[in-house]
């Protein structure tokens, strides 16, 4: 699991409540929409508060500086909760992509807010991402099968041919 914007580690929380594994990244030093503040402390406390320490690897510095150095393909699902204006949602989630196996998921925050939903709307139509579904701000987009997507851009005669066979089979 990956978490890009954690804040306090609250999301931190709850998503290795449920993962195997959760590499966290965030630079704690706030944002020009929530403050400027120094949240690393106080993250690093709730981790360990809610006993999950264990199950997170922090990596401490911005999402263009430190997701280049993951390795491509291997996370499954990602929340991403980091800057609102149209360049960074961009840029952040086309780094997250490299980073996902397909399929996969993004949960991105504050959908609907600030410049999150055209630059996710912009994703979607280029990506092989879905947006699965919207609950209050937070959109789960889902990664298509590399099959499908495949399939989508091959004429009407070649699909039928397909379908026949498979049948067959």
């Amino acid at each position: 699991m990956l978490e890009c914007g954690a804040f306090f580690g609250y999301s931190t929380v709850v998503l290795a409540s449920v993962a195997d594994h959760v590499h966290s990244v965030d630079w704690h030093h706030g944002d020009k929409d929530a403050g400027p503040y120094e949240t690393l402390q106080d993250y690093m406390a709730n981790l360990s508060r809610y006993g999950i320490a264990d199950r997170v690897t922090a990596h401490v510095g911005r999402f263009e500086d430190v997701l280049p150095m993951l390795r491509a393909h291997s996370f499954d699902g990602c929340f991403l909760d980091g800057q609102h204006d149209r360049a960074s949602v961009d840029r952040d989630l086309e780094l997250v992509r490299r980073l996902m196996r397909r399929p996969s998921w993004i949960a991105v925050h504050d959908y609907g807010l600030f410049d999150v939903q055209p630059a996710v709307d912009a994703f979607i139509r280029d990506s092989g991402y879905r947006v699965e579904g919207v609950t209050d701000t937070l959109a789960v987009l889902r990664s298509v099968h590399p099959a499908r997507t495949i399939a989508r851009k091959l004429p009407r005669p070649i699909k039928r041919g397909i379908k026949l066979a498979l049948r067959m089979s």
